[in-house]
């Protein structure tokens, strides 16, 4: 160690989990899902091997605990977010967009890297199962809370409609991963939005 330098201080317990997870997050992020290892996760945590054996007894697992925190950490947001700005909100439309994209804003220059993880994660749910109950149940949370909102402003299917909304912002967020495009997406949306509850 560099004299002058103070330690480094390693996490324990269940914080050692959690940089573990926001590892596998860093590696697939940067190499995809194919490149998660038991040993690459320590090193990318600054953790011994035997961390991650301890808490994960195959990649699979760690993929799958890994997406439950990030749906986790987002849900939470979500919640958080709605509860902090309902109160506030003349415009329920308005509003749903702004839940959609407000995680993308809040990230800053860390988003790339968190959406590019989110998005490969969900799309192994289609070759790994165990990560589809996750992938639905993270969708299943932005439904239930944006259909209240979009019934607010007039929806006649309100469940159907956060559905397509949802969508739409997915399809558009992976395209601006694809292309490093870095437009703002609300006024988009919030077309969309707007001819949903006229429909």
């Amino acid at each position: 160690m560099v004299a002058g330098l103070p330690k480094r201080v390693r996490p324990r317990g269940t914080a050692r989990r959690e940089a573990l997870l926001d590892a596998v997050l860093r590696v697939v992020a940067e190499v995809g899902a194919d490149a998660v290892t038991h040993r690459r996760v320590a090193d990318v945590a600054g953790l011994p091997l035997a961390s991650t054996t301890y808490w994960f007894d195959s990649k699979e697992e760690m993929l799958t605990a890994a997406l439950e925190r990030a749906a986790d950490r987002d849900v939470e947001r979500l919640e958080a977010f709605l509860a902090d700005a309902t109160a506030d909100a003349s415009d329920p439309l308005e509003l749903a967009v702004a839940a959609i994209l407000d995680p993308v804003e809040q990230w800053g220059p860390s988003g790339r890297g968190r959406l590019l993880a989110t998005y490969t994660l969900m799309l192994e749910a289609a070759r790994r199962p165990e990560l589809r109950e996750v992938t639905m149940r993270w969708t299943d949370a932005y439904f239930d809370a944006l259909a209240p909102l979009l019934a607010a402003a007039g929806s006649h299917h309100p469940r159907s409609d956060a559905e397509l909304l949802v969508a739409a912002a997915d399809g558009l967020l992976v395209e601006q991963l694809a292309s490093d495009d870095t437009s703002d997406l609300g006024p988009r949306l919030r077309r969309l939005a707007d001819a949903l509850v006229r429909a």
